[in-house]
């Protein structure tokens, strides 16, 4: 039993198809009916009886059509038979008569394009015609239609031959132009174990696009490692990527099962590029981490919600080889990035992943975490926040929504110039060393945080990353690949040493 077509034949009746639950015994989807106009939510579902008989039913909220199918014939020459039950309240039964005509037109229709679609599979039929399977690889990602989820989608789209799910639990759609036959949609909630297996089930890769990772259970990563199936995150929070290293360290992995977590700019990102400074630097001992996003595009609500639970919110950081208290959004700095960013002033923010990352990898002391508009006027504002906050003890639900008008607004005000910037301090033998690492662009600077899971993607479903477990952030991708894989989506990686000039590279074998 398969209703997918519904929203491919029938267009002008419906669209925006959402799978909730499909076995070989029953459907059900989510869709959206367009009833000469009247735009109203479906829930579509159906099943087989037997080889002859079939039922299907459309309920909205006003009313539920029921229908009972028959087959009688042979292949050529079939005969189908159906019987229609409605049931809406008796207060709404003058209008249904009344509406008769426009449900028979409509019944009409359906079955004529229904009837061509039989037809024209039974010619092909008739001609040796088989159907090719689709062997391209199936990818489920959770989030995918939030900000940075569909840029993530977007690329997968654009660099591979992947089918694309995207998993949520309203399953809203978006558009991807050019692209709308390898895209679906199923319902399912991240915070639900049978939902997560069901829907990662036989898929060749997940990916977590959701947010905020503050808080988040791990189920979608207990489901991977049951399945087998390999899985990228982009998770930016301290606690969330201790845990999926603990997961992972004690529960183990099945063989084959690679897992990349925290896989975005922090601390994705952040780790290759400290890595590419450790040449020079070879023993770490700070680490100070700079990132000025662009404005012109504003981020979604999970977005707000993480920056806003953060402002004026006390944490520990790694200084000096121990834990010290920071308050989120103080100690301002100004920090000069590339052309044409130039200088930023970013602020200490929020207890990241770094903090774990970085002295798991590099023995590093101290790690600095800061970010801050490209517009004052945004940066003020959260100073004010968090001196409201911290005299008033507001909370952040009442903030997500004015906070995101007025983003929008300053939005206007502002470009897509974005860039991430790691300094490195440290030693090479008894000699002090310090090298910047910087990985921007002018133009689409709220692409970069989707870059990495989409690179790392891409690489997995080729075979290039294999193994088991969890994948180290420092070395699963060389250093001239990932300058040529950014290079190809349009950021640019700089480099300077101490306080020099910026040096824009290319391919660093130029």
């Amino acid at each position: 039993m398969d209703l997918e077509h519904v929203c491919v034949v029938h267009r002008r009746w419906f669209q925006n198809l959402r799978v909730r639950e499909q076995r070989p015994d029953y459907v059900e989807y989510r869709l959206l009916g367009r009833f000469y106009g009247l735009r109203q939510e479906v829930l579509a579902r159906g099943g087989p009886v037997d080889t002859d008989h079939y039922w299907y039913e459309f309920t909205t909220a006003i009313a539920r059509m029921r229908v009972e199918g028959k087959l009688d014939g042979e292949d050529g020459n079939l005969t189908q038979a159906e019987v229609i039950t409605f049931e809406f309240a008796a207060a709404l039964a003058p209008i249904f008569w009344l509406l008769r005509p426009l449900f028979i037109h409509q019944k009409r229709d359906i079955l004529a394009a229904d009837t061509a679609l039989l037809e024209r599979e039974y010619a092909l039929d008739q001609r040796g015609f088989q159907r090719k399977e689709s062997t391209s690889p199936r990818v489920v990602v959770y989030g995918g239609n939030g900000f940075f989820g569909r840029i993530i989608v977007d690329d997968l789209l654009r660099h591979t031959t992947a089918r694309i799910e995207i998993a949520s639990r309203s399953a809203c759609t978006v558009e991807f132009p050019g692209f709308e036959c390898r895209v679906r949609y199923v319902e399912s909630d991240l915070r639900n174990e049978a939902s997560v297996l069901h829907t990662i089930a036989g898929a060749d890769l997940v990916i977590v696009a959701a947010g905020p990772f503050q808080g988040m259970p791990q189920t979608v990563l207990h489901a991977c490692i049951a399945e087998c199936v390999p899985y990228i995150d982009v998770a930016d929070d301290r606690d969330f990527v201790r845990r999926a290293y603990a997961l992972t360290g004690s529960e183990g992995a099945p063989k084959g099962m690679v897992a990349l977590i925290g896989c975005s700019v922090v601390p994705g990102l952040t780790s290759l590029l400290t890595q590419f400074a450790q040449d020079t630097v070879r023993r770490i001992i700070q680490t100070k981490i700079c990132i000025s996003p662009g404005t012109r595009h504003p981020r979604g609500p999970g977005s707000f919600a993480c920056l806003l639970s953060t402002v004026g919110q006390e944490y520990t950081a790694p200084a000096d080889g121990n834990e010290r208290p920071v308050t989120g959004w103080t100690q301002p700095e100004r920090v000069s990035f590339p052309s044409p960013m130039g200088d930023r002033t970013v602020y200490r923010v929020v207890d990241i992943a770094d903090h774990f990352i970085q002295p798991r990898y590099f023995g590093t002391k101290t790690v600095e975490f800061r970010i801050g508009s490209e517009l004052s006027v945004l940066n003020w504002m959260l100073c004010v926040l968090r001196r409201l906050r911290q005299t008033l003890g507001i909370g952040v639900s009442g903030l997500v929504s004015i906070s995101r008008v007025l983003v929008r607004v300053a939005a206007l005000f502002g470009s897509t110039a974005g860039g991430v910037m790691v300094e490195v301090g440290g030693y090479a033998g008894e000699e002090h060393h310090s090298e910047t690492w910087c990985a921007f662009t002018g133009d689409g600077g709220e692409r970069i945080p989707s870059m990495l899971p989409a690179i790392a993607a891409d690489m997995i479903l080729r075979k290039e990353i294999t193994g088991t477990g969890i994948v180290p952030l420092t070395d699963w991708i060389a250093r001239d690949r990932l300058v040529d894989e950014l290079a190809a989506r349009g950021i640019r990686v700089a480099v300077r040493s101490g306080g020099g000039d910026w040096r824009t590279v290319g391919n660093l074998r130029d």
